[in-house]
């Protein structure tokens, strides 16, 4: 059960760091389709670092999701461990280049 809130957690937080830079449209799931919905809405391009970021974090966390009615394996702490840096990146992309 820990496993489970700790990815909402998760999901919570980057929710929250993308919106409290007052995009126009905020980000309202961590989905591969809510992700395209803010893209499009937002005019992000598709190589942005920015969208990377979110998806690869998005991939990982379903990835997760995934795993959380198995035992916890390397792969799962590893994947953990990258999200916890990915989430990092992101904090530092969001006040480099998205700073109003």
């Amino acid at each position: 059960m820990r496993e489970f809130l700790n990815r909402i957690d998760v999901q919570r937080k980057v929710i929250n760091e993308i919106n409290s830079k007052r995009f126009h449209f905020p980000l309202v799931g961590l989905s591969k389709q809510s992700i395209d919905r803010w893209q499009t809405e937002n005019s992000i391009k598709n190589d942005t670092r920015l969208l990377n970021l979110l998806l690869d974090i998005s991939a990982k966390l379903f990835f997760l999701s995934n795993k959380s009615q198995e035992q916890i394996t390397e792969d799962y702490k590893n994947k953990s461990l990258e999200i916890s840096e990915l989430i990092e990146a992101l904090k530092i992309e969001l006040e480099t280049n998205f700073s109003y």
